[in-house]
């Protein structure tokens, strides 16, 4: 599955962890999880299965296994439910990563403050603190501008 929205916003602890993981195809995993949950705005990932994103990702199914052990030997991600039919998966809860001391440690979303500067508008489904920053700037950047002509 493929998210369909066009920004994912990726806070930087969480890009910190992705590209300091060990087998780096763990991190490319979390990434896939976290863009399938967090940055949609849900907690728990639709069906995943293990097949489906190693043919997503073009690497071997072993290597999409052993990457899920080490995400959940982490606690990065946790089972939440699971179906045995054909291409059905597993749901996994994603939690996000905290720098404390030289390791990361891996807490529920609610409990973290990555997105205390972020605020969700809930009628709109748009950022509303990141679109008045960027306002700030136009205006900011308008009254700065050098007026050549007059008129």
């Amino acid at each position: 599955m493929v998210v369909k929205s066009r920004f994912v916003i990726i806070p930087m602890p969480v890009m910190q962890f992705v590209m300091k993981v060990r087998p780096a195809n763990a991190g490319r995993i979390y990434l896939y999880l976290y863009s399938m949950s967090i940055a949609a705005g849900r907690k728990i990932t639709p069906w995943v299965s293990y097949r489906e994103i190693a043919d997503y990702l073009q690497v071997k199914y072993g290597t999409v296994e052993l990457s899920f052990k080490v995400l959940l030997n982490l606690n990065a991600i946790i089972p939440v439910a699971r179906k045995n039919k054909k291409g059905y998966g597993q749901k996994y809860m994603v939690n996000v990563p905290k720098y404390v001391g030289d390791k990361f440690i891996f807490v529920d979303v609610e409990e973290s403050d990555i997105f205390d500067d972020v605020i969700l508008d809930k009628e709109n489904k748009t950022f509303v603190s990141v679109i008045k920053r960027f306002k700030s700037r136009k205006e900011k950047t308008k009254k700065d501008q050098l007026k050549l002509f007059d008129i």
